[in-house]
């Protein structure tokens, strides 16, 4: 197919927080690259984070890394996906939202996501030097080391397009957590983050998955992707606890907690609503000066086990996608895309997200 000269593009600059529709030039593939054709870009939370001046992203450049996309062209060398699944122009596919070398000290130590050369779509500062690499554009390059897949003809875009970040992550929390058939998980936030981790809780098997959120319109959600009980109430943390406690085996406590809200003040519940020898994984403060106190002497004679996490491996991309297509049909996963708006429109659709807290995503179509 013949492919333009140049492409249309939300471009952000930090400077002055401004999204502007630009014409962007296009460059030929160099060999291992994909160009992708844009499908449906969603916007994440980090996205808004970024827009409205809680990150510094550094620089002019294109957002979105939530995206679904349609080969438009194949570099020299690409014959497959990373599945070895032939690939073609027109094929549908997703990607990790990092591309790695595969040969430094932290992609060899299982932790690709840390790559001494890490390309990350959608935060890449736009130059002469970066091709296109966001999602709130017509096209989207993927550079050498990017982990794409083929989306089965079942998979819609607008179930898909949140894969490669909210699910993938919350599967990566779920497999260090290690939730196990008939296990308690206590989920902080109800957010589409804490919505995955729920709905993969459940697809574990977990006995009982008990979420916190004070937005009544978030929790209401949740009993749609797994969730046995709702506290949608602020309490007092002794009572926070103890309502916390009263849903578990026992009163013992619960087996794992992921706190999936950013919010650094609610570790200490976590902490302390765990069992002797529970497992704690903290995924959702992703900002500097995010700073909570630790009671050590109830960390320590608990044996708990803390673990951060911060993006994700291919492999769960992977299973996070296995998982849209071959798991169970009981959860709203249908209902995350609210709505979908064109390029030009990216200011309704943030108007959209920050008006109604029951909006998990909108997604921006080219």
């Amino acid at each position: 197919m013949s492919l333009p000269a140049r492409c249309q593009a939300i471009v952000f600059d930090p400077t002055d927080r401004s999204l502007r529709l630009r014409e962007l030039p296009m460059r030929p593939l160099r060999p291992g690259e994909v160009l992708v054709r844009v499908r449906l870009s969603a916007i994440c939370g980090s996205d808004l984070h970024t827009i409205r001046g809680r990150r510094d992203p550094g620089g002019p450049l294109v957002l979105g890394h939530e995206i679904v996309g349609e080969v438009a062209a194949l570099g020299e060398g690409v014959e497959a996906d990373c599945l070895g699944e032939p690939l073609a122009v027109g094929d549908r596919i997703t990607w990790a939202i990092a591309a790695s070398c595969g040969r430094c000290f932290f992609c060899t130590r299982g932790i690709p996501q840390k790559c001494v050369t890490l390309f990350k779509y959608g935060h890449q500062k736009l130059d002469s030097l970066t091709p296109l690499s966001g999602g709130f554009a017509e096209y989207c390059y993927l550079v050498p080391g990017s982990a794409y897949y083929r989306l089965p003809d079942e998979l819609p875009d607008a179930i898909a397009v949140f894969a490669n970040c909210s699910l993938s992550t919350m599967q990566a929390a779920a497999r260090l957590a290690d939730v196990r058939p008939g296990e308690s998980v206590l989920v902080q936030g109800a957010g589409l983050v804490g919505l995955c981790a729920m709905a993969l809780s459940a697809h574990r098997r977990a006995r009982s998955i008990v979420v916190v959120d004070p937005c009544e319109a978030r929790v209401r959600q949740a009993a749609h992707f797994g969730a046995s009980h709702t506290i949608g109430v602020d309490l007092p943390g002794d009572e926070l606890v103890a309502e916390l406690s009263e849903a578990t085996e026992c009163g013992r406590g619960f087996d794992v907690a992921i706190e999936a809200c950013g919010v650094p003040s609610v570790v200490r519940d976590g902490i302390a609503a765990l069992r002797i020898g529970g497992r704690y994984v903290l995924a959702g403060c992703v900002f500097p000066d995010a700073t909570a106190q630790l009671d050590l002497h109830t960390l320590t004679t608990k044996l708990l086990t803390l673990q951060g996490l911060h993006n994700y491996t291919p492999l769960d991309l992977q299973e996070a996608l296995r998982f849209l297509t071959d798991g169970p049909q009981r959860f709203a996963f249908g209902s995350v895309v609210r709505e979908v708006f064109p390029l030009e429109e990216i200011d309704a659709a943030l108007a959209l997200m920050e008006s109604d807290p029951s909006v998990l995503r909108v997604a921006l179509r080219p």
